[in-house]
């Protein structure tokens, strides 16, 4: 019987993953070319990036501006504009960013 359910479990996850809306792109033919690929992938690094300095640069002290542009020039940051962009909306960002769709 735990056998059974086991493999029902499985079944019902592989239908559930493969029914996501990031797998929904690829079927619909959403798909990018290699110069978008590489424009999504640096506008989520740079977005990476900047998360990851805003979270572990913030001080209570008036250097915390110059630390949070260091630690961003330092991981590689700066390269890509994120003008728009917050932390909700990282993905779509991205992906309309890299199909040349910003307004």
């Amino acid at each position: 019987m735990k056998v059974l359910v086991t493999a029902a479990a499985l079944v019902l996850g592989h239908f559930l993953i493969n029914s996501s809306p990031a797998f929904a792109q690829q079927r619909l033919g959403l798909r990018l070319t290699a110069a978008e690929t590489r424009a999504y992938h640096a506008c989520l690094f740079e977005a990476w990036v900047e998360d990851y300095c805003r979270g572990n640069s913030w001080r209570p002290t008036a250097s915390s501006d110059r630390v949070y542009a260091a630690c961003v020039v330092a991981n590689g940051g700066g390269r890509f504009p994120l003008a728009g962009r917050n932390r909700d909306n990282t993905d779509d960002y991205c992906w309309r960013a890299a199909r040349g769709r910003l307004r």
